[in-house]
């Protein structure tokens, strides 16, 4: 009497075709995912054509079935695994993981913006979003945008090809409005990185920052307009032989009272701090208002 044994061939061909796909895989530097997403089905479709052979050649009276339990344990288990492995690449997991392991932490530069079209600009609006901002008043007649990115970059490179990808800039009448994006980051992890982009704007324009609580630096080396930043975290401005300038503190939480004028105290049970102050520096023909800043430091 015949005994046929459902399972020992599968697990045999099972065992061939992941010896197969994993040379392949080294060979060909295949992604180890898809050369497990493609394995795994062909065990059911190995142990289905097992069973259709016995169902064609060997069912007769004379002919025994018997099952390799072990054998089609193993085979169980590898397809459970492959399931999972599949739900797991359907809901995102599985890529995230993939992003995880092949990303490197690496400093990338930003797409730089230039502007050189500026007839009829006359003022410039910032919106900082998430990020510190440096602000350089230039010489040059051409506004520019720069920077740096720190933070995982995966193998199939930064995900920020073209400026709208960092920033919304609008040009509508007289006004340049450049709103800084949130960098894509993975919702699993919560870490977007860090952005430090550089803004460099015309010295004869007019400049308004929302700086959201933000560090920001300021340079106005010899700048012929008035700028106006609001909401900012500590700024640091940072001046120069050529700045003339009237700094205007309003409500701002901490300022160093040997570097500052007309100064405004607040006192109460819990606090005597410096609210509004001015400085001048050079001739003070132009302004700089700064409006609650968490502290404005000079250099």
């Amino acid at each position: 009497m015949r005994t046929w044994r459902v399972g020992s061939f599968s697990m045999g061909g099972a065992l061939v075709f992941l010896g197969v796909f994993l040379l392949l895989q080294q060979v060909l530097d295949w992604d180890p995912a898809v050369a497990l997403l493609s394995w795994w089905p062909l065990l059911f479709i190995i142990l289905g054509i097992e069973i259709l052979i016995y169902l064609a050649l060997f069912n007769k009276e004379n002919s025994h079935v018997k099952y390799d339990f072990i054998s089609i344990i193993f085979i169980g288990f590898i397809g459970t695994v492959g399931l999972g492995v599949a739900l797991l690449q359907t809901v995102g997991l599985l890529d995230v993981a993939k992003q995880h392991i092949s990303a490197e932490v690496k400093t990338v530069d930003l797409p730089k913006y230039e502007e050189a079209i500026l007839d009829g600009i006359t003022r410039v609006q910032v919106d900082t979003g998430p990020y510190p901002v440096t602000i350089e008043s230039t010489t040059s007649k051409t506004m520019t945008m720069f920077g740096t990115y720190r933070g995982d970059v995966a193998k199939k490179g930064f995900p920020l090809k073209d400026v709208s990808d960092y920033a919304l800039v609008e040009k509508q009448g007289d006004t340049i409005y450049i709103r800084l994006k949130e960098i894509p980051y993975n919702r699993y992890s919560g870490f977007s990185g860090q952005m430090e982009p550089t803004l460099l704007i015309p010295e004869n324009m007019n400049l308004e920052v929302n700086g959201k609580g933000n560090s920001l630096a300021l340079k106005p080396r010899n700048m012929q307009s008035d700028w106006e930043v609001a909401n900012g975290g500590y700024l640091e401005i940072m001046v120069s032989k050529d700045t003339n300038v009237t700094l205007d503190v309003q409500n701002s939480r901490n300022l160093d009272v040997g570097n500052w004028e007309n100064i405004k105290n607040v006192k109460n049970d819990y606090d005597n701090v410096i609210k509004s102050a001015s400085k001048t520096i050079g001739s003070g023909k132009h302004t700089i208002v700064i409006k609650n800043a968490d502290g404005v430091d000079i250099k």
